[in-house]
């Protein structure tokens, strides 16, 4: 019964990952400009959108924790590989979301606030830095660690049959995208980033929402024998 509730509440945790994957991918905010990025620490939206970044990789995590208990029975090394690089993934866009919250945006305050020349140029020079540097690097981490996690619960998965093999090709796909997005990070080929983008806005909400209602299923599979 103590499995049952886990999955149950594992399952709960990748359908809220379903909705805010959504709200992640399709609410976009004014940034194509340095003016305009000075401005997000103003809307409150925003604030509330990284919020949402991070309540979601908390959910990934525990639904990630849920898959691993299943994926166990058929691979404990590869079981244990996928959750390990779900966490990193987690702790680096965290991370990468307090970062943020806690030091870029109060650059950007401090900056809107300064009326000095030279320190309004050396906050543009941290603010930039930040930007292309220290977040480029979070992301690079994270979304190579989500494609691994997804690659080692695929291949946990992949000598299963029925819905767990289906579940096994949904994560192998999802590595495969999000290895494309990790390349072109630095190809930068504009169709292989509509590829992603498709990916990220329509076929990520649905294997979330795949991954909870297996859960959900697997949970009712155990109430059923016991």
């Amino acid at each position: 019964m103590h499995e049952l509730r886990f999955l149950r509440i594992t399952a709960i945790a990748a359908l809220i990952t379903a909705f805010t994957t959504i709200g992640i991918h399709f609410i976009e905010f004014p940034s194509e400009t340095f003016d305009q990025r000075l401005l997000l620490p103003q809307n409150q939206l925003y604030i509330a959108h990284k919020w949402m970044i991070i309540v979601h990789c908390l959910m990934v995590i525990i639904s990630m924790c849920g898959v691993a208990t299943l994926a166990w029975q058929h691979s404990k090394g590869l079981a244990a590989l996928g959750f390990l690089f779900f966490s990193v993934f987690g702790i680096a866009e965290i991370t990468r979301m307090f970062s943020v919250l806690a030091y870029l945006n109060p650059l950007r305050e401090k900056y809107l606030e300064a009326t000095d020349t030279g320190i309004r140029q050396l906050l543009q020079m941290q603010i930039d830095t930040w930007s292309q540097h220290g977040s480029m690097v979070l992301f690079l981490l994270f979304i190579s660690a989500f494609a691994l996690g997804n690659l080692f619960y695929g291949l946990s998965l992949f000598k299963t049959t029925g819905l767990d093999k289906w579940m096994a090709w949904g994560f192998l796909l999802c590595a495969l995208t999000t290895s494309l997005a990790f390349g072109n990070s630095f190809w930068d080929v504009q169709s292989i980033g509509h590829l992603v983008e498709a990916s990220s806005k329509f076929f990520q909400p649905l294997i979330r929402l795949a991954i909870g209602i297996w859960l959900w299923r697997k949970a009712s599979t155990l109430l059923s024998i016991g």
